[in-house]
């Protein structure tokens, strides 16, 4: 069962009002002026338009970035709240329906579900800013729970993305991290990824793919023999991965967006999460009331107590999907022949930050700390939010952070495609290869609704993603199949190296303050 109703909605234009509405939901991507374009009543569809602005841009002969936008409709005189997923009217590139605006040098790319659609540059572009207005997307009403009458507001919600091309890649630091992936027994060199075939992984001394465990609980042992599926996300074929971890602003917007039984299934304030609406750890949400409203202070600081369950729901509500950690480690590196215990940045050094600028943290404060990169080691952060208390000196600081207009990959704690925090500040959720469950993952991407059914309302309902019940209208119910990779601003910096597979498998089914992710998207193969 999932939000979408079969009920037609006509929507007829004598009262149709679409009323404005935007979302912040990235490291200074805005979304703005939200409008009703055209319509046709006999097709059901009708366009929004928009204008859309973000930081950091680029396109060269590496890869590029990319907003990925989805467009929900609500009826402004319920008291619900409740956002319903608009599919796109046409899939391609540039396709009947879309424009990119104003901006001369950029398209649409609607991939083949119609879920959402991405923006970004048609050419080559410098690092820059993404700024275009009168963007058009046409959405596909039909199977909205919308009355004849409603009084509708068109809700475009984006979030930076960035794109990872097919390709070969080595996983693996010549066994320098723990657990990392290697050769043979007595192979120490990386397992090297050169197609999307099934991988046979076995007890070998040499040259082939050896599985290294790191111990937890229902982990496959040392030497393990099994196979790694064709349909297992293994970072060879192309995909879309989130530029930033996930923000407490878009949780806010996510939650918000969602039926009132479901909100409090997402409630990361309440007794199976934070259990406060006070500032723990540096996390600001609040949320309270019925329906419950949530709440944060900052927007744009990576949200922490995140369960599997809530990255899973987050991620299928946004038409995105988890990332495995053979991606993790395919977006980290690149192509390029690993270092020795390296961080994400590709080198083994790092420096944590320990001080910020300013008094407040309004997402314009900036690292004091000389050369630091990344945030981990349980420091004490002086300045910035830090002068509230104890719970605002130690936890996440902003996406983006290292990040300045001189920056080089090492300073600003980049991986080789150019996305941000990979490692530090929360270690994030990915699907293992370390145990069945994880390897039962196909990849597909998330579809924009959660289940109803009583007692289960808002979770995720992929087919194939770890964790889901035997009965699918329950949804993800469980962390089995899932792990962190990346470690946290608690963990020391062996943790935070991008080989290091100490809980790729721990499946944990709690909640903590270092518990974050992002999304990643699977790429059609024509459109990437």
């Amino acid at each position: 069962m999932h939000y979408r109703s079969s009920a037609v909605c006509l929507l007829v234009i004598l009262f149709i009002t679409i009323l404005f509405s935007s979302s912040v939901l990235a490291n200074n991507l805005n979304i703005t002026n939200v409008r009703m374009g055209t319509r046709d009543p006999s097709a059901k569809t009708l366009s929004v338009v928009f204008d859309l602005t973000w930081d950091n841009s680029w396109r060269n002969k590496i890869n590029h970035d990319a907003a990925w936008l989805t467009v929900r409709l609500s009826d402004s005189q319920s008291s619900s709240g409740v956002k319903e997923l608009c599919p796109i009217m046409m899939e391609g590139i540039s396709p009947v329906g879309t424009s990119a605006g104003t901006k001369s040098n950029a398209e649409i790319y609607v991939p083949k579900d119609k879920t959402g659609a991405f923006i970004r540059p048609s050419a080559h572009q410098s690092t820059a800013s993404f700024s275009t207005k009168d963007v058009k997307i046409t959405v596909d009403y039909s199977q909205l729970s919308l009355s004849d009458d409603a009084r509708i507001t068109a809700h475009v919600f984006g979030i930076e993305m960035v794109f990872v091309p097919e390709g070969f890649y080595s996983a693996g630091d010549f066994i320098t991290s723990t657990a990392s992936f290697r050769q043979g027994s007595a192979d120490n060199d990386p397992w090297e990824i050169q197609s999307d075939d099934p991988i046979s992984v076995a007890s070998v001394n040499n040259g082939g793919y050896y599985y290294t465990s790191s111990g937890v609980n229902g982990e496959y042992a040392t030497g393990a023999s099994f196979v790694i599926p064709q349909e297992f996300p293994k970072g060879y074929k192309s995909f879309y991965a989130m530029k930033y971890e996930l923000t407490e602003g878009l949780w806010v917007e996510f939650v918000n967006s969602l039926p009132s039984s479901a909100r409090f299934s997402r409630d990361l304030t309440d007794n199976a999460h934070k259990r406060s609406d006070a500032v723990i750890a540096r996390n600001t949400m609040a949320c309270s009331g019925n329906p419950l409203i949530c709440t944060t202070s900052r927007s744009v600081r990576p949200v922490s107590y995140l369960t599997w369950q809530d990255l899973c729901a987050v991620l299928d509500w946004a038409g995105l999907r988890p990332m495995s950690e053979l991606e993790f480690e395919k977006a980290a590196r690149g192509p390029v022949v690993p270092v020795k215990g390296e961080f994400v940045w590709g080198t083994a050094a790092t420096v944590s930050l320990s001080s910020l600028s300013g008094d407040v943290e309004d997402g314009n404060e900036v690292s004091l700390t000389v050369d630091a990169n990344a945030n981990f080691g349980g420091q004490t952060i002086i300045g910035g939010d830090s002068n509230n208390g104890e719970e605002y000196q130690k936890g996440p600081v902003r996406t983006g952070l290292f990040s300045t207009e001189i920056s080089t990959r090492n300073s600003s704690g980049a991986t080789y495609y150019g996305i941000m925090e990979l490692s530090g500040n929360l270690k994030e959720w990915i699907v293992t290869v370390g145990n069945l469950n994880g390897l039962a993952f196909t990849g597909k991407n998330g579809n924009g609704y959660l289940t109803t059914l009583s007692g289960f309302e808002g979770n995720a309902d992929v087919e194939g993603w770890p964790g889901m019940d035997s009965s699918l209208d329950k949804g993800i119910t469980s962390a089995a199949g899932a792990g962190f990779r990346g470690g946290s601003w608690m963990d020391s910096a062996d943790r935070l190296r991008t080989s290091d597979r100490s809980e790729a498998a721990i499946g944990a089914e709690d909640s903590q303050p270092t518990y974050g992710g992002r999304g990643v998207r699977t790429v059609d193969d024509s459109n990437s």
